[in-house]
């Protein structure tokens, strides 16, 4: 996930925004957006700041993972 959130003024949506669902679970202070074919979850929206959004990096084609200065989490140790 990105460290940095993004304001809707910055953000261009291409097509697909009719496949999202909201998931929300434990605390419900997430958005957790998911498409529901394919179940890739590639943005959210935490309600500390509302209408901004992280994304899930390894859904960009452009970006090598392994090239970027990023702390690795393993979610399912968290």
């Amino acid at each position: 996930m990105s460290a940095h959130y993004v304001a809707p003024p910055d953000l261009v949506t291409l097509e697909g925004t009719e496949f999202l669902k909201i998931y929300q679970f434990g605390d419900h202070l997430v958005n957790h957006y998911f498409c529901r074919v394919c179940g890739i979850h590639p943005f959210h929206e935490a309600i500390e700041r509302p209408g901004q959004y992280r994304f899930n990096l390894g859904c960009v084609d452009e970006i090598e993972l392994g090239g970027l200065d990023i702390l690795m989490i393993d979610g399912r140790s968290f």
